[in-house]
């Protein structure tokens, strides 16, 4: 071959491998992003760390994924110090996997990401939680991918492109194992992560006594030890609740009357320095060039059946992304959503439980129906955490929302019976016309264990099947956790949302024919949603989407 053959060559080789990349403006920000080929990694790894452990790709993408609960034990037994090796984010490499010539709508891109620590040294286990999503500005879209973790150190992650045009790609480390670990540790010890007391009176209402409680029966509460405590479970609808007994001779364990929280917390400056500084962490950000794809599809749509006619069991095995925004629209993309007139709505009562974002679903289906307020509003001024009413006499609409019951963090004290147990308030609805149920479990228990969030599912599973055997064509949603990144939040969310997700899964076993479960992480992780209560526009999606399913012109049986 000669040499002017052998310099076409490499010429051509070049433009194909740019071609094929098809990136514009990519850039280090702030990790080194390697364009290289694919890579299979051969490994054989010691089973005594759960954390080293590889997990499939299938697992990962999967929207309700396991593998959350069983790495709990290998989080407790870390043993995180000053002296730890952290990770380093500007030293974590970025390498983007072999993709199609050129990218299109429909295809996937894939990168490998290689942790280090702070000393330069790779990191050889699992357990650090990621993402990666999608967004671009100008067309107000964004998608949510998914992280593949290899129990190495290594990760491949892993996102849709649902739209043509110049998406900026982004990934971070939102949990590393080393928060999770430092906060599971002390959750497990406390039973809560920020201090709650119940306040006890007698019945002149004249001796009156406040001590602190914990959902966890062995949980270090200061002030008393074990032998001093009130087994105020029965009190709870059922669930764990201990607090330390009254001193004063005149006030006992049956006088609890009210709860309430505060932000008080022992956590050790390390542990409030990793959950505040070293999380939600930036590895790479970088624009694409995406075409259209072959038949000028500009943008993936949602599929041809109707959300009116999805089966349940489908929206709990799903995978990632269950939809996208384009153009600030939601697209759903396990079924086609119709246009609802609120007239559906007629004749049903609304049963809406949880915590203050579900209390945002009640007030859009209140505004949707021109249902008549009850109750009072809510006020930041005044405790609100109550039952609150509201009713559209003309079309026989009912709705009421209610708080969960402890741990539920209050402000001032509030009274036990403004905060019952899912299953407590769904013997309490009656039967005399068609329900839905929408239920919500999220951020209040993230500040305790995992037993206990379960405890909470169970008594909602429970309720559920009581409520089901006596009104058969009730519809139930459950409305699964939300991204959120406020700064001050300590608690390792991405972690805990596995974790919530598969025990939902694993409780509801046997109703997933009649339960829809709403997958509400896509939605906001690609808009990057800051705060504890999502916009506006993202819960009214929600709404949207729980009305497409129970809207039906066949009632479930």
């Amino acid at each position: 071959m000669t040499n002017r053959r052998r310099i076409c060559f490499l010429l051509l080789g070049l433009i194909c491998f740019c071609v094929t990349l098809s990136f514009t403006n990519t850039r280090r920000d702030p990790a080194n992003v390697n364009l290289l080929s694919d890579k299979k990694n051969g490994l054989v790894l010691p089973k005594d760390n759960i954390l080293m452990l590889p997990h499939t790709d299938l697992e990962c993408q999967k929207s309700l994924s396991p593998f959350g609960i069983e790495r709990l034990d290998s989080y407790l037994q870390m043993n995180v110090t000053e002296d730890s090796s952290f990770l380093s984010t500007d030293l974590t490499e970025v390498t983007v996997l072999r993709s199609p010539t050129p990218l299109r709508v429909g295809d996937t891109l894939r990168m490998s990401i290689r942790l280090l620590n702070m000393d330069g040294k790779p990191v050889d286990t699992g357990g650090d939680y990621l993402r990666i999503w999608l967004k671009d500005t100008e067309l107000r879209a964004n998608v949510n991918g998914y992280v593949v973790d290899h129990g190495n150190g290594t990760y491949t992650a892993v996102v849709l492109l649902p739209w043509k045009g110049n998406p900026r790609v982004i990934l971070s480390v939102a949990n590393s194992r080393h928060h999770i670990a430092l906060i599971m540790k002390y959750v497990e010890k406390h039973g809560l992560l920020h201090m709650m007391a119940s306040q006890f009176i007698d019945s002149s209402g004249e001796q009156q006594e406040e001590t602190q409680c914990s959902p966890k029966h062995d949980a270090f509460l200061r002030g008393c030890t074990l032998v001093d405590r009130c087994n105020l479970t029965v009190q709870n609808y059922g669930l764990p609740w201990f607090c330390c007994k009254p001193k004063s001779p005149f006030v006992t364990c049956e006088d609890i009357k009210n709860v309430k929280a505060n932000r008080t917390t022992m956590i050790s400056n390390l542990t409030w320095r990793i959950a505040t500084k070293l999380k939600q962490q930036r590895i790479a950000s970088f624009q694409i060039l995406v075409d259209e794809e072959i038949n000028y599809t500009q943008n993936l749509p949602s599929p041809s059946l109707p959300c009116q006619e999805l089966k349940p069991e489908v929206t709990w095995n799903t995978l990632t992304p269950v939809g996208y925004y384009y153009n600030n629209n939601w697209i759903n993309r396990i079924c086609k959503p119709e246009p609802n007139d609120f007239t559906c709505l007629q004749d049903k009562r609304f049963v809406v439980l949880g915590d203050s974002n579900s209390r945002g679903i009640y007030h859009d289906l209140c505004l949707k129906s021109k249902s008549k307020l009850l109750t009072a509003h809510y006020t930041k001024e005044k405790p609100w955490h109550k039952l609150l009413k509201a009713k559209n006499t003309e079309l026989n609409i009912d709705l009421m929302w209610a708080p969960h019951n402890p741990p539920f963090y209050v402000g001032p004290h509030q009274g036990l019976d403004t905060m019952r147990s899912v299953g407590n308030w769904l013997d309490r609805t009656p039967n005399d016309k068609p329900i839905v149920v929408i239920i919500h479990l999220y951020y209040h228990l993230s500040r305790t264990t995992l037993a206990v969030f379960r405890a909470l599912v169970k008594d909602a599973r429970a309720g559920v099947d009581r409520l089901l055997s006596r009104a058969p064509g009730t519809s139930v949603v459950i409305m699964g956790p939300h991204s959120i990144t406020f700064r001050d939040t300590l608690e390792p969310l991405d972690y805990l949302r596995r974790c919530y997700e598969e025990i939902w899964f694993q409780e509801f076993k046997g109703l997933h024919d009649k339960v829809f479960y709403i997958d509400n992480w896509d939605r906001t992780v690609g808009s990057e949603n800051v705060d504890l209560h999502p916009p506006p526009k993202t819960m009214t999606d929600v709404t949207e989407e729980i009305l497409s399913y129970i809207c039906r012109q066949n009632p479930l049986k």
